[in-house]
């Protein structure tokens, strides 16, 4: 009797695993594809083998994109409960940009009515929002190909990478393909004024006051960037991952960056660069706090110490649509993809 129960287990084991390769393999060839955009992490774990860990910006869902069920999770409050969530099933419906990279459009308990969806497990829940992971983070490779993976990643620093992935009609995805955006951003903070020797505040963070952003050009083709004048090629945006900030930039919405001209237009050759400085004490940087309507515009010097650390922000490259420079020279090498940096907080950490 023993013998024929394992057996019947060890053949039911065999079924669910011939089941789900055959799913992966239909998904594969029938399945609608996505794109979706993301950044390699640390990609060697010896109990697991060699992979590439993925970590999406759908990954993180806030409170705002919630939808049924997931808002009374979220609104709990209670650390217990929200443990109790790990591994609940949700779906994330996903949503094209003008540049072809699915977002975040809501994320819910139940399947959306129409629309490309994925399915998802909760990892953590809080009144910020939902973590998620989607059964694509782990990109498994060989050993020498994980290196490879490994040395690209550190000679692409601020690089995003896309992933271009098949999905079923349950929501379940498969990864397909990846590939990395030819334009990185990095940034480096101003040095801080030297404090006496007999000021006992001397060790302590000093608040970021500006910073340099370098746009690199990692690709092996020229790219064309465009520079408007006094930054406003950049934006400072919330950053999502850190949903509990309440602070966001005051010129978010703001559409008013003049014309572009030219002399605007920067060429940079393979492994080039391009600098520019950002005074973030002038008003055009300054930020508001989005829990207090109405309240006035500060600079990220100003922020209050209870919020200095969960205020995080990070500087985005947002190029202007393709019809405002389709008349300017080296128009059809502008990348007009946005490209974000790595997150800072007012008292100069990071990600």
């Amino acid at each position: 009797m023993k013998v024929k129960l394992a057996l019947l287990v060890a053949a039911l084991q065999v079924l669910v695993l011939a089941f789900m390769a055959g799913q992966r393999e239909w998904i594969l060839r029938s399945g609608a594809p996505l794109v979706l955009r993301t950044a390699p992490v640390d990609p060697n774990d010896p109990m697991r083998g060699a992979y590439v860990r993925l970590d999406y910006e759908i990954s993180t869902a806030p409170a705002a994109l919630c939808q049924g069920e997931v808002v009374k999770w979220i609104k709990a409050g209670d650390y217990y409960a929200n443990r109790s969530l790990r591994d609940r099933v949700v779906y994330a419906a996903l949503k094209a940009n003008a540049h072809g990279i699915a977002e975040l459009a809501s994320l819910s308990d139940t399947p959306p009515a129409s629309g490309p969806f994925l399915r998802g497990r909760v990892e953590s829940a809080d009144l910020n929002g939902v973590r998620v992971r989607y059964g694509i983070e782990a990109l498994f490779m060989h050993q020498e190909a994980a290196r490879k993976m490994e040395a690209m990643s550190s000679q692409r620093v601020g690089a995003p990478m896309d992933v271009t992935i098949a999905v079923g009609s349950s929501g379940i995805a498969v990864l397909t393909d990846t590939a990395w955006e030819p334009l990185g951003i990095t940034i480096a903070f101003d040095r801080p004024p030297p404090r006496p020797d007999n000021d006992p505040q001397r060790w302590q963070p000093q608040p970021v006051t500006g910073v340099t952003v370098t746009l690199h050009n990692y690709g092996d083709k020229d790219l064309a960037i465009v520079d408007l004048p006094a930054g406003q090629s950049f934006r400072l945006v919330r950053n999502a991952r850190f949903p509990s900030g309440h602070y966001a930039w005051a010129k978010l919405n703001s559409t008013d960056r003049p014309t572009p001209r030219a002399e605007d237009i920067i060429v940079l050759k393979p492994r080039a660069t391009h600098s520019v400085h950002l005074d973030l004490t002038q008003p055009e940087w300054w930020i508001v706090d989005t829990g207090k309507p109405g309240s006035a515009a500060i600079p990220l010097q100003k922020v209050p110490s209870s919020d200095i650390w969960t205020t995080s922000f990070r500087i985005e490259y947002a190029p202007l649509s393709a019809a405002a420079v389709r008349s300017l020279p080296h128009a059809e090498l502008i990348r007009h993809a946005p490209v974000s940096s790595r997150a800072f907080n007012a008292n100069r950490g990071v990600d």
